[in-house]
């Protein structure tokens, strides 16, 4: 997203009069009323952030052409597009079905047409999964599926250079699980049919395909069996292989002189693309894993060296596209070499994030480099000695999301790869959330980051398998404190992501589970074993992935899996201490009523749930002792049900709440509401959806979320607000959980309008710094200023009105007509009130002259009225001139000023009066910029008539000369400052005068000084000095008109200023 911009006009404006800015307020603007598909899609999140650590890259696709333009493929971010070499994004994939892609090309001749295949290509063990291969024919604008929806994973893409109607795809197959779409498909009516022209068996797809640069005709495929499930991974088989057409498909040949024998893993190639006899192959193998290169265009190879590293991970290679000896290899470092592959050093890209997936290096240039890994895009203009990291995409991946209660609350989660932060969710700057108001307390892979609710400087973090600190936040210190077993025992056994808990009943209590579950009571000071193992404790070494045992599997082996048979969901009761539920990565669910004294297995009572099926989620409910709900994620047994549980009795029965959810959405993640038992959250691998009676029904909430996976919903219980962490777009906020609390009741009815929650004064801080910065920055949505009337129409109205009153049933502000036409739609609207009174109208702007808002001038002196008193307010909802709901809400002042009640007073009364003078102002300039255009119209027609009395031209300039010093008090005809350079006209002007004052009060929330005070009065004398002397111009108007109609000039008459 772009920062809020200024010229450096409007910069020196702020600098000379800053006080300006404030008083014209921030107004709230929407789109056009569009049909709603669901009542929620006009609320809106806040996306925070951060873009810092930003995300997995897994490839690009360069406009050749304009290599400004390019694309960028996500790990599970969705598709994002520039058109500035990454100066600014926008992503153009929001609104499809998946927002993980593996590929993304553009048609060599048609920058407009781009296909995308869903599904990433790094077989990791979070890696999500796809719906087939889209198609854009308008660069991006808008998609179509074009099929190949059970391929889970696309490696590749090439559109035909000669017949963009043909395109190859290389389909992975499903990472968990065997069948589906692999191989390499065909298209040769642009994707209406395909035909799978390469294919081997059920667990191999293909996961790289080359096209020959001078031979369209020719391509290789790589082909890749492989194969991950809950307990590790099976990297390899006979299924791989390099194969080679000559003939657009038909026909293939494996090709095997000099390439390793037996099993292979995964496989990475590139053709030279100045001599396409040159071909480069990065083979995974249990022995001969390395570099293979081929000069005669694949019949024979040769290994260069050894270098391969982690290729299930990786795998990428690609040749200088002008010098075949120089090879770059892709892994946790960017691997170099310049003989071939025989040596490489890993000395590039030392300044950027590691572990890289993707790199496009450009045709023409091959200093110009661009690389993707997991931690953003990185471009280089040397070679990949130094690169510019781009820091204005937020792919973060997150976990988890944790608050405090501090005022605006602090955030904290952990990262895939790339750390646990945490950052504010919100700040005073109006530009937003900067990428800098974010910091790290944990390395690694970030997972858990819980603050104490009690001391924010005190926080829980964990990396990967359990590593687990107790930090202090204002020095940094950090304590390792993660349970290790006494000597003789066995080890335990840790996730990935480790559950963390902060007992709800004693924030010295934690909880910390590997198979076994650990509490301390002194904030990780000593622990105590409270359980067995409660897990099904199978030895994975036995367990078979394609055919093979654990044990003997010999290419990337249980890769990113450290163990199997852990917790990995965690609760306890917020009604009652010492009620716990854990559940199991092999799908054991278990309860205690007893603090741990005696654990139930009730992992049978699932109704249509497959065995060992990943415990994703155990939520026991805020308001029922007995309840608590459960879900599923059977995907690592190539499962995408849905499974939703609930039960009524401490688990020892349970029910499917899945209700009307769509088939395949895999569930991560379910929250009960904080304050109506009947609805609950549910975060999918698309989105998040929510039900408002207990699970019967479910809707999916879209709003502006674009789809992602939701990996946990967090509720903050004072704000009353939803954060979300994404598994690929950051941190969203809703600020305001009130429409879904209520919204049973109010869909029930007509209209109805939801409670308004207590809204706070702040006035902005500009920082101009960031405004010096370029446009290549992220910034966070900070929270509307203003209390949000929110509510709900059953159908469309043409007649609304919202009034705002004052505890003394005074109506301060009122939105009707054209202010609420566009929220007047079905579905829940909501209306921003600024916590301000009426602004004034616009006024016209006027012809000839510098011109500017206010009758002319420069623009500035803000329309904005002065926020309101704090205290008691209540909003109508009226419709058809009937008043059919009402509400009280209150208003306060910034928490962080303290303010004696006068003086507060005396400032508003001050601005009041401002205000009103600047109304008084406005008319009088629309007078008087009506008396400069009729005398501007008589100085043209007096001009062109050779026959006008001279005497008549001279009485014209002379009356325009007295009219110029009387114009100027009301910014007509003024030379401009800015070219001048002459800047005292803002302490001259009487439309600066009045409205720098007013802006100078309004902008601190402070007792006007006493400057201003005086100020006040001498500005109303001179105004109405300015009217006077205004009037009498215009009451000598009359005898000039007339003498103008002897000549046979008829202009209308200007009325006197009242």
């Amino acid at each position: 997203m772009s920062p809020a911009r200024f010229t450096f006009r409007a910069l020196c404006l702020l600098v000379i009069f800053a006080a300006l800015l404030f008083s014209a307020g921030r107004g709230f603007t929407q789109n056009a009323p569009q049909p709603a598909a669901s009542p929620f899609d006009k609320l809106k999140f806040r996306e925070i952030g951060p873009a810092t650590p930003s995300g997995r890259i897994d490839d690009f696709a360069v406009l050749e052409s304009n290599p400004a333009v390019f694309y960028v493929a996500t790990a599970t971010g969705g598709l994002w597009k520039t058109l500035n070499q990454g100066t600014t994004f926008e992503t153009v994939f929001d609104n499809e079905s998946s927002s993980s892609i593996g590929d993304v090309a553009i048609a060599p001749n048609d920058a407009n047409m781009v296909w995308v295949g869903t599904g990433e290509n790094n077989n990791r063990q979070s890696s999500s999964w796809g719906d087939g291969v889209f198609k854009s024919t308008d660069g991006g604008k808008s998609w179509k599926n074009m099929g190949l929806r059970e391929s889970k994973h696309i490696a590749r893409i090439i559109v035909d250079p000669v017949d963009h109607d043909v395109v190859y795809v290389a389909a992975l197959g499903s990472l968990w699980g065997s069948g589906g779409e692999r191989g390499v498909y065909k298209t040769a009516d642009g994707g209406l049919t395909w035909s799978r022209v390469l294919g081997t068996d059920e667990n191999t797809g293909v996961t790289e395909l080359v096209m020959d640069p001078s031979n369209n005709k020719t391509l290789y495929a790589a082909t890749y069996q492989r194969r991950r499930s809950a307990w590790g991974m099976n990297g390899g088989g006979t299924g791989s292989a390099i194969y080679k057409t000559t003939d657009a498909g038909r026909n293939w040949t494996k090709l095997t002189r000099g390439l390793p024998e037996g099993p292979m893993g995964r496989i990475g190639m590139d053709v030279y693309r100045r001599d396409s006899n040159i071909v480069y192959a990065r083979i995974e193998h249990e022995k001969e894993s390395g570099i293979y290169r081929s000069e005669d265009a694949g019949a024979s190879w040769t290994k260069m060296g050894p270098t391969n590293p982690r290729p299930m991970y990786f795998s990428q290679i690609r040749i200088d596209p002008n010098n075949d000896l120089r090879l770059y290899v892709l892994g946790v470092s960017l691997h170099i070499s310049d003989d071939g592959g025989k040596n490489f050093r890993a000395d590039g890209a030392q300044k950027i994030h590691v572990d890289f997936h993707a790199m496009w290096i450009d045709p023409n240039n091959s200093n110009h480099t661009m690389i993707g890994g997991d931690g953003g895009v990185g471009i280089s203009y040397d070679k990949s000695k130094t690169y510019v990291w781009l820091s204005n995409m937020n792919l973060a991946q997150f976990y988890h999301v944790s608050y405090d209660f501090k005022t605006p609350y602090t955030v904290c989660g952990g990262l895939q790869d790339n750390n646990t932060w945490c950052g504010p969710s919100a700040v005073r700057s109006a530009d937003g959330i900067g990428n800098d108001e974010w910091f790290v307390v944990s390395g690694g892979d970030g997972f858990v980051a819980l603050i104490d609710p009690t001391d924010s400087r005190i926080i829980y973090a964990e990396s990967q398998d359990g590593r687990m600190s107790r930090i202090d936040r204002v020095t940094n210190e950090r304590q390792t404190i993660r349970p290790e077993p006494p000597e003789g025992e066995k080890p335990y056994r840790w996730n990935w992501d480790t559950p963390i808990l902060i007992s709800p009943h004693n924030p010295a209590t934690i909880f910390v589970t590997a198979n076994r579950v650990f509490k301390s009571a002194d904030r990780g000071h000593s622990w105590k074993v409270i359980s067995p193992d409660l897990t099904t404790d199978t030895n994975r070494d036995e367990l078979e992935l394609m055919g093979v045992k654990g044990k003997e599997t010999k290419i990337a082996r249980n890769d990113g899996v450290g163990s199997y048979g852990n917790i990995v969901t965690f609760a306890e009761s917020p009604m009652k201490a010492g009620i716990y539920y854990a559940g199991s990565d092999d799908g054991v669910v278990s309860v205690t009523r007893d603090d741990g004294g005696k654990w139930e297995n009730v992992t049978s009572k699932f109704p249509g749930l497959p065995k060992n099926t990943y415990v994703s989620r155990l939520a026991p409910s805020r308001f029922d002792e007995g309840t608590v709900y459960a879900t599923f994620d059977g995907h690592r047994l190539s499962d995408f049900g849905t499974y939703v549980y609930a039960s009524r009795d401490y688990g020892r029965n349970w029910q499917s709440i899945s209700g009307d959810l769509p088939k395949g959405q895999v569930v991560r993640t379910i929250t009960e509401d904080l304050k109506n038992p009947d609805v609950l959250y549910l975060g999918t691998e698309t989105g998040l959806f929510a039900s408002f009676d207990r699970g019967k029904q479910w809707m999916r909430v879209k709003g502006n979320l674009p789809t992602v996976p939701v990996y946990e919903i967090t509720l903050h219980p004072r704000d009353n607000a939803m954060l979300l962490a994404t598994h690929g777009r950051s941190i969203w906020v809703l600020d305001d959980l009130t429409p879904f609390q209520q919204f049973a009741k109010a869909r029930e009815k007509d209209a109805w309008l939801f409670d308004t929650l207590s809204a706070t004064q702040i006035n902005p801080a500009g920082d101009r710094m960031r405004d010096f910065q370029g446009d290549m920055q992220f910034l966070g949505k900070n929270p509307e200023i203003g209390a949000k009337i929110t509510y709900h129409l059953k159908s469309a109205t043409k007649n609304l009105a919202i009034i705002i009153r004052d505890s003394g049933g005074n109506v301060v502000r009122e939105f009707s007509g054209d202010k609420v036409k566009e929220k007047a739609g079905p579905g829940i609207n909501v209306l921003l009130w600024d916590l301000r009174v009426e602004p004034l109208p616009a006024p016209r702007a006027p012809q000839g002259g510098p011109g500017g808002g206010g009758g002319g001038g420069f623009g500035g002196g803000g329309l904005g009225g002065p926020f309101v008193m704090p205290g008691q307010y209540q909003a109508t909802l009226r419709i058809d001139g009937k008043d059919v709901a009402s509400n009280t809400f209150s208003v306060v002042g910034d928490p962080d000023i303290t303010i004696a009640e006068a003086d507060r007073r005396a400032a508003f009364d001050a601005a009041m009066d401002l205000h009103k003078l600047q109304k008084k102002f406005s008319d009088a300039s629309e007078s008087v910029t009506a008396l400069n255009e009729r005398l501007r119209a008589m100085q043209g027609s007096l001009k062109d008539n050779k026959d006008a009395p001279e005497a008549l031209k001279k009485k014209i300039e002379e009356f325009a000369k007295k009219f110029q010093p009387v114009g100027a008090q009301f910014g007509i005809a003024m030379a401009d400052p800015f070219v001048t350079g002459d800047f005292s006209v803002f302490t001259r002007a009487l439309r600066f005068r009045i409205s720098g004052l007013k802006g100078g009060i309004m902008s601190s929330t402070s007792r006007p000084t006493e400057t201003q005070m005086r100020q006040l009065p001498e500005v109303k004398a001179a105004l109405d000095k300015a009217i006077q002397e205004a009037n009498a111009l215009i009451s000598q108007f009359p005898a000039l008109q007339k003498e103008m109609a002897d000549a046979g000039i008829y202009p209308a008459a200007v009325k006197p200023i009242k």
